[in-house]
């Protein structure tokens, strides 16, 4: 990256994010954002595909299934707090 605004050519040697003389970005972005799945290709997968669950759920179904992790989640926090002797 040069050490120069991308705006005003000023001298930026700190690599502040902003100009401090023009307050603009200083320097144009180093990524793109945009968003790449890389298909059959086994040396660059862009996102793990194993780690996502692509399923269709009813609301209801979801709601009761959530209802019931969080209760269960709650009891172990509860237990956990209260001293049994």
């Amino acid at each position: 990256m040069s050490k120069k605004c991308q705006h005003c050519s000023k001298p930026n040697p700190e690599g502040l994010f902003n100009c401090s003389s023009c307050g603009k970005r200083a320097h144009p972005p180093a990524w793109s954002t945009q968003f790449v799945v890389r298909e059959n290709n086994p040396w660059a997968t862009a996102i793990r595909k194993d780690q996502i669950d692509f399923g269709t759920k009813d609301m209801g179904e979801h709601i009761k299934e959530t209802k019931k992790k969080n209760d269960i989640e709650r009891d172990k926090k509860i237990n956990s707090l209260i001293k049994w002797d």
